[in-house]
């Protein structure tokens, strides 16, 4: 049987705790359950905890539409809901498998969710993200590149989103589950091979561990939440920095933004550029940091010129 960590708080207080923390005492939340393992367990502590905290709950299920076997997840967690008194809706989607099917599910997914969210007149949805969920997006966005922005990982908390699980990690999940004596349903897209996520959580993550002789997961969440923390940082600086060197007639004082350290002086390049939709990437900026620098002009997407110019860049 899989334990919990013993030293981190038991799921249901870990709950209590971020619902309080998020200011979700009475309120309300529609969770968004699959019926796979963090979802139900996000359900089932949910109901353990919604009386102490004066919490109206409801449920939300999503059908995509991608697998048969899918009608009958639905009716488990629809079930489950009734058994713990709680109202449940089910949304169904006419989603076609093929390129981008994963990131266009969870689009059409939160969209569903936030529809339904508003005409329940509920105050957020609750998604069931773990730490170890937070430790695959940060190596999946450092693969690719990203800076600390993106290392940011899986926010827990947004407008009318929050995810109240992202203490807790698969093995508190499953070590729950087990205690309360409920089961749940898995996925056969968790385990297939073509999804980035997939060959993380299953491949990259256990050799991480295995090098490292202990398991990362906790640690890489605790980066994502610190590098949250000073991008926000950076974020509200680079904002006054912006506020006190836009020019009227548009563009930015040159010699102001040649004189912001490096961190600031991209946020502030990426706004302007962002605002005239031009495309942004790493290598852009640090070549519009050098015509910045030196003066004169560089081509963008799109057709666009950076200029730097006169005093004025723009």
């Amino acid at each position: 049987m899989p334990r919990a960590s013993p030293e981190r708080p038991s799921l249901t207080a870990a709950l209590a705790r971020s619902y309080a923390e998020h200011g979700l005492a009475s309120r309300s939340v529609l969770l968004a359950v699959s019926g796979g393992a963090d979802s139900t367990a996000l359900l089932v502590g949910t109901a353990r905890v919604r009386d102490t905290l004066a919490l109206r709950v409801e449920v939300a299920t999503v059908d995509h539409g991608l697998r048969p076997e899918a009608a009958e997840e639905v009716t488990s967690v629809v079930g489950l809901a009734a058994r713990l008194g709680l109202t449940c809706h089910v949304r169904r989607l006419a989603l076609q498998p093929g390129a981008g099917v994963e990131a266009r599910a969870r689009e059409a997914r939160y969209a569903t969710l936030e529809v339904l969210r508003q005409e329940r007149g509920l105050d957020f949805v609750a998604t069931g993200h773990t730490l170890d969920d937070q430790a695959e997006t940060l190596l999946m966005r450092l693969s690719r590149g990203a800076a600390l922005r993106g290392a940011r990982g899986i926010h827990a908390r947004a407008p009318t989103l929050i995810r109240p699980l992202l203490a807790c990690s698969r093995q508190d999940v499953l070590a729950f589950l087990a205690t309360e004596e409920v089961g749940f349903v898995r996925d056969p897209m968790n385990a297939d091979p073509s999804l980035f996520r997939t060959r993380v959580r299953l491949d990259v993550l256990p050799a991480l561990n295995r090098a490292a002789g202990f398991s990362t997961v906790e640690h890489l969440a605790t980066f994502a939440r610190l590098a949250s923390e000073d991008e926000a940082l950076l974020a509200g600086l680079a904002d006054a920095a912006w506020e006190r060197l836009a020019l009227d007639g548009g563009g930015l004082d040159a010699v102001g933004l040649r004189a912001l350290e490096p961190p600031l002086s991209r946020r502030v390049l990426a706004r302007l550029l962002v605002s005239a939709g031009a495309r942004v990437d790493h290598a852009t900026l640090e070549r519009g940091r050098d015509v910045v620098a030196r003066g004169g002009a560089m081509p963008l997407s799109d057709g666009f010129l950076l200029k730097a110019t006169g005093g004025r860049v723009r």
